[in-house]
């Protein structure tokens, strides 16, 4: 085991939410739903939320940068080598380079057909909606009713050339994780669906349907080991065993509150969102497939607002941010920003 990985795990199996502090909240700094949180290399905060991302400083956390999208940004992060990548609703994204406060685009992607590409000038239902980086460092991204779309990392260079598509036949996939041997675990919120795909010939190598209510979160899918995914519902997790390809298990959250939004910390640790300003520390048992709550943090009492967590960053173990919306009236959001007390 790698020693960042070792020291993450380790960590994590040692501490608890209760240990992190709310030091900061960052009220009103969208007027939209925040769509996505992470951080910069060098440690600064990055939002995004309709056509705008911003930028905080790491200390103070003021914004020091603001960047507006010709589009509405659904998904953003940042690659392994510090690039930060927004997918849009338009048929596009979009690659930048941050150095200090300047900013540039040094690349822009589309994967669409040149007919979606035009219509998706004018329709805002052509969506470029999340990426993962992949272990070779080439890149996967969800293309909205369209195709699963791979781009190879150019040699001593942050852009990147097209590789290859899947194809999808009228289905939406709303996640993906990468397993071995170029395959791939897709996840179908609409249709109630996984599926294992094999890139090396372009096809379905099994479909499993399931009946539980199924959860939005940006992260429906973590491989916690070679062969345990945990698939997020409504009030439930499923546990497939992406070798057998079968459910093995139907774990109940007895929770009040709607699932929102995984992450996970370490090879058995994740962190779990709700609604209603609620978070768990949960630990999955690889033995046993269950999970048992570690820790868990409850509502922050500020203005009585509503405060749904489908986004969570951590940064170096350090900083947990979170967004919440004020109240039903207000679209407005904010941040929770945690620290951990040392």
């Amino acid at each position: 085991m790698e020693l960042n990985k070792l020291i993450k795990d380790n960590f994590w199996n040692y501490h608890t939410l209760s240990e992190f502090e709310p030091i900061a909240y960052l009220k009103n700094i969208h007027e939209e739903d925040i769509t996505s949180i992470c951080f910069l290399k060098d440690g600064r905060l990055v939002t995004s939320s309709t056509n705008t991302i911003l930028i905080f400083n790491k200390n103070t956390f003021r914004i020091e940068i603001i960047i507006k999208e010709k589009g509405n940004v659904t998904y953003m992060n940042i690659n392994k080598d510090g690039t930060l990548i927004t997918c849009l609703y338009r048929t596009y994204l979009h690659l930048y380079e941050i150095n200090g406060n300047e900013y540039n685009i040094i690349q822009t992607i589309k994967p669409y057909d040149l007919i979606s590409d035009v219509i998706g000038k004018f329709d805002n239902s052509f969506e470029t909606q999340k990426f993962i980086e992949l272990k070779n460092g080439n890149i996967a991204f969800l293309v909205w009713a369209y195709a699963v779309s791979f781009y190879k990392k150019k040699k001593n260079s942050k852009k990147y050339s097209y590789l290859n598509k899947y194809k999808e036949k009228d289905e939406r996939v709303t996640d993906l994780i990468e397993l071995d041997n170029n395959e791939f675990c897709l996840f179908l919120t609409f249709e109630k669906k996984i599926q294992f795909l094999d890139m090396n010939t372009k096809k379905i190598t099994e479909n499993i349907k399931f009946n539980i209510y199924t959860s939005y979160s940006k992260n429906s899918l973590l491989l916690m080991n070679n062969k345990d995914i945990l698939v997020a519902g409504d009030k439930q997790m499923l546990v497939i065993d992406a070798q057998k390809k079968i459910i093995i298990n139907t774990i109940n959250l007895n929770v009040d509150f709607n699932l929102t939004s995984m992450y996970k910390l370490s090879y058995n640790i994740i962190l779990v969102g709700y609604w209603n300003n609620y978070i768990e520390q949960l630990q999955y048992d690889e033995n046993t497939k269950e999970i048992k709550v570690i820790s868990r943090t409850m509502k922050t009492s500020i203005n009585n607002g509503i405060y749904y967590v489908d986004n969570i960053s951590i940064f170096n173990n350090n900083f947990i941010v979170t967004p919440y919306t004020i109240n039903n009236k207000s679209k407005n959001s904010s941040l929770v920003i945690r620290k951990f007390k040392k």
